[in-house]
């Protein structure tokens, strides 16, 4: 079987290193020092409500801070020296405001009791937030909530009935993703009987329904076995990486339109690059035009990894290992969490052999490709970007804003935070 591989929790991973190129010759544009890297939040700085930002990660998790087209980021930390001791934040330009921190009420009863362990929150445009949290003290553990503006709701709690999933109950709810509609897709686990069936599912006119579940058929045979995590678009559509059991493509790219489920690209399938699919990552990226884009591993191709996008029923190569990557290097790896943008802009952390530098972020566009932050670049927090962390990954806006986390090397060089580099030609 070929499985996904991330650094999620609920299906076997791969562990990854990371690396980049232009397609189709594009030229490769002056290095991240043409980039405005600004800061969203560092430790050490004060955090609203008290206390102090501590850590912006979680062990053995990728720091991931959604940014909207206003520029406004979404972020989990940690506090130190405050009431409350973890919270999720929502930074507009230089004001900071919480969403909502540990020992908070939460809806239909008890308190808000931890984000740690899904410490990936889901932003649209409205600077609506969605994120997972546990609840003590309530009628609930563990659910997906929303908060706009004013106040927050529960989206999905556990306890509660599983729609599509007869005799079934939510237990583990994770990973929502967000659309400027409201809607909400997240992955659960339901409880039936003795029996744990992964599922996604879609909240939408405030109505909650299963788009796939584990055991269900997929469209090219088999059933569907295991999910990785939903990426959700304007027309609610959802695309998602799986693993299918059965005579079949053993995984594979999906979207859901509707009803209809649909494989883009499975495993075994001819790359564009020569070889065959092995392996998707977790999270693949959808932008309202219906494009999707993920990373693969790949089988006796002329490259071991790539970067690929499906847009109209047609499958292309965006990046590739060996490609070239500006500064006289190439690409060697990688991240595993691709970004797509409104326009088609991709962005991904990549690591780079024989170059000025050895790990950057960088987006590809039509024009060509930019690296718009680097190890070794100045960061205005001071001091020096030292390292992306264990697991580097970027955000991407709708309108190309890319937003990415450091952190202090083994040896405690270089500072941790999150930082924004706006969209090419804003101010």
């Amino acid at each position: 079987m070929a499985p996904l591989y991330s650094h999620g929790m609920r299906t076997p991973w791969l562990a990854a290193a990371l690396g980049l190129i232009a397609l189709g010759g594009a030229a490769v544009r002056p290095a991240a020092e043409t980039a405005v890297i600004q800061r969203v939040a560092v430790t050490g700085q004060a955090a609203p409500g008290g206390g102090t930002f501590g850590r912006f990660s979680v062990e053995s998790q990728p720091v991931v801070a959604p940014v909207n087209s206003h520029g406004q980021v979404a972020f989990f930390a940690t506090l130190l020296r405050g009431r409350a001791s973890e919270g999720f934040f929502l930074a507009t330009g230089p004001r900071i405001e919480k969403v909502v921190a540990e020992g908070d009420a939460a809806p239909g009863g008890g308190t808000f009791s931890g984000f740690g362990r899904h410490p990936i929150p889901a932003l649209n445009e409205a600077g609506e937030v969605a994120f997972a949290a546990a609840v003590s003290g309530g009628r609930t553990v563990e659910g997906i909530f929303l908060a706009p503006r004013r106040g927050i709701r529960a989206i999905a709690v556990s306890g509660a009935p599983a729609p599509g999933v007869a005799s079934g109950t939510l237990a583990s709810l994770d990973a929502p993703a967000l659309n400027d509609r409201g809607a909400v897709a997240f992955l659960a686990t339901v409880r039936r009987g003795r029996e744990s069936v992964e599922t996604i599912y879609r909240f939408a006119g405030g109505r909650l329904e299963k788009v796939v579940a584990q055991g269900d058929g997929a469209p090219a045979g088999g059933v569907f076995a295991g999910f990785g995590v939903p990426a959700l678009n304007n027309s609610g559509a959802v695309a998602f990486a799986a693993v299918v059991e059965g005579r079949a493509a053993p995984g594979g790219v999906f979207v859901i339109e509707g009803s209809r489920v649909r494989m883009l690209v499975g495993a075994g399938e001819e790359s564009p690059i020569g070889g065959i699919f092995a392996k998707f990552s977790e999270r693949v990226a959808l932008n309202d035009a219906g494009a999707v884009v993920f990373t693969a591993v790949l089988k006796a191709a002329a490259a071991p990894q790539a970067i690929f996008a499906v847009e109209g029923g047609r499958t292309r190569k965006v990046v590739a290992i060996g490609d070239i990557a500006g500064d006289r290097g190439v690409f060697s790896h990688f991240g595993l969490w691709p970004a797509l943008s409104a326009g088609g802009t991709v962005g991904f952390m990549a690591s780079v052999d024989g170059g000025a530098v050895e790990v950057a972020a960088f987006v590809w566009a039509p024009k060509g490709l930019a690296r718009v932050g680097a190890l070794g670049d100045s960061l205005p927090a001071g001091g020096t970007l030292s390292s992306f962390g264990l697991y580097p990954v970027l955000s991407l806006s709708p309108s190309g804003g890319v937003t990415f986390a450091t952190a202090p090397t083994a040896t405690g060089e270089g500072a941790e935070g999150i930082f924004f580099v706006p969209p090419r030609g804003s101010p």
